[in-house]
């Protein structure tokens, strides 16, 4: 059977390493009056779901993410994630540092919104 080479495994570890710590300063989660959003840089947004188009809001394993076919905004690969799926659109993946108080102020705002 043959073996990866040693400076590919060492590649491979140092990329995923800098993607988990790292990427939670590149891409950021934003929670607008109107909309939930991930931004790149704090400029570019990269994906937003407006509160009115949301119909759900769930916590998954990191399991579950895995094998998620979703639009990923993910700041970090191992994880908890909320995935938010609106209508007629792909789940979207959030993996804050906070997962349970991002879902809860997500759908607290979803609940202003829709009242309004």
């Amino acid at each position: 059977m043959p073996t990866l080479p040693p400076d590919f495994v060492f590649f491979v570890t140092v990329l995923l390493l800098s993607y988990q710590f790292g990427m939670r300063y590149v891409l950021t989660y934003r929670l607008t009056e109107e909309d939930v959003r991930a931004v790149l840089f704090g400029v570019a947004p990269v994906s937003v779901m407006r509160y009115e188009l949301i119909e759900e809001v769930k916590i998954i394993s990191p399991l579950e993410a895995l094998f998620l076919v979703a639009w990923r905004a993910q700041s970090r690969v191992i994880g908890r994630a909320v995935m938010i799926r609106g209508r007629g659109l792909f789940p979207v993946l959030f993996t804050p540092d906070d997962v349970d108080e991002f879902a809860r102020e997500v759908r607290r705002r979803m609940d202003t919104v829709r009242q309004q």
